[in-house]
């Protein structure tokens, strides 16, 4: 499940019959996009592409006194989140995939898809959207994986603990998930208190005992403060890559974004994003730079964006600049 803004909120629940089950709810969502890219040296490309999600969601107060959730949800028809969640309104511990508080998020405002999405699936370096180029792997995303967690309201935000065993996701009980390197996350999003203020922080690690390699990292830190129709922010991302330390590759990425909401409906935003990138210790030449505008509107059941992208020295890679357009529309029921 991506991390995107869903501009429209609806949702149909049953409930189930008798007392010894808990109120099932039905979710889901119809998303379609069509993208246009051009690169230097390479022809113009286009096209259409859709995601549809459906799930179901429960809770049930225990017989101790605990709460327990659970849920699963559907992605183009195969499995992707899951989650069992115990605990109070305080502490709760959850065994799941792709669920709950996470890094690959971010505390700036942005309309639809943070630009890292939109350009990293183009051929630019994927560091802007929280990977590591050449790993192959999400290095310190633990919550993609099958993993426990940890989450503690403190602080007027959640501090999160998560441990996956493995970069593997099996189907039941499977210690072959072992094989890929276990991951560890540690991260606050909140707002300490102060209304208007949004903070997210953390690292996450992936284990690189896989001969002479390096581990993985995955650092963030972002700030963002919404007064009246505007919210602005800041954020740094560092992640390192497993490899051998001659061959290991950093990526630091700082971004910078604004957004005014008009109205109830129309939001127009603007993000910045230069990524800085070395191998082996030493910096390339130039650095990835990104600038996209964006505009999105609620017609009330239907949202839609329009996002362009334009990006100088594309992969880090010198006078390869590309342009990147985005249409999407997102259905939620």
């Amino acid at each position: 499940m991506k991390n995107k803004l869903l501009i429209t909120t609806a949702i149909a629940s049953v409930a189930l019959a008798g007392s010894a089950y808990a109120e099932t709810k039905v979710h889901g969502n119809l998303e379609q996009t069509y993208r246009a890219t051009s690169q230097t040296g390479n022809k113009s490309a286009g096209g259409f592409g859709a995601e549809y999600n459906i799930g179901l969601s429960s809770s049930k107060e225990l017989d101790n006194g605990l709460k327990a959730s659970y849920s699963f949800q559907l992605e183009d028809g195969g499995t992707d989140a899951h989650n069992l969640t115990v605990g109070t309104d305080a502490v709760t511990i959850t065994v799941g995939r792709d669920t709950g508080k996470n890094l690959s998020g971010s505390a700036i405002p942005h309309v639809g898809d943070q630009a890292g999405t939109i350009v990293g699936t183009t051929g630019a370096t994927l560091a802007n959207q929280g990977y590591a180029s050449g790993s192959g792997t999400d290095v310190g995303m633990a919550h993609n994986y099958d993993h426990v967690s940890l989450d503690i309201k403190v602080a007027g935000g959640t501090f999160t603990a998560r441990y996956a065993p493995g970069s593997d996701n099996g189907t039941d009980t499977n210690e072959a998930n072992d094989a890929g390197g276990s991951i560890t996350e540690f991260l606050y999003s909140g707002n300490f208190g102060v209304e208007g203020l949004n903070v997210l922080i953390g690292q996450g690690d992936e284990d690189g005992d896989r001969g002479n390699t390096e581990d993985g990292k995955f650092q963030k830190a972002g700030v963002a403060y919404n007064f009246g129709q505007f919210a602005v922010g800041v954020e740094r991302q560092k992640v390192e890559n497993i490899a051998a330390a001659a061959s290991q590759i950093e990526n630091t990425s700082d971004k910078a974004s604004v957004v005014f909401a008009a109205n109830d409906n129309l939001s127009l935003g603007l993000q910045y994003v230069t990524t800085e990138k070395k191998e082996g210790g030493t910096k390339a030449a130039e650095d990835e730079k990104i600038i996209m505008a964006e505009i999105g509107y609620n017609f009330g059941g239907l949202g839609i964006t329009l996002q362009y992208a334009d990006i100088e020295n594309t992969g880090n890679a010198a006078n390869q600049d590309e342009e990147a357009f985005q249409i999407r529309t997102i259905q939620k029921f």
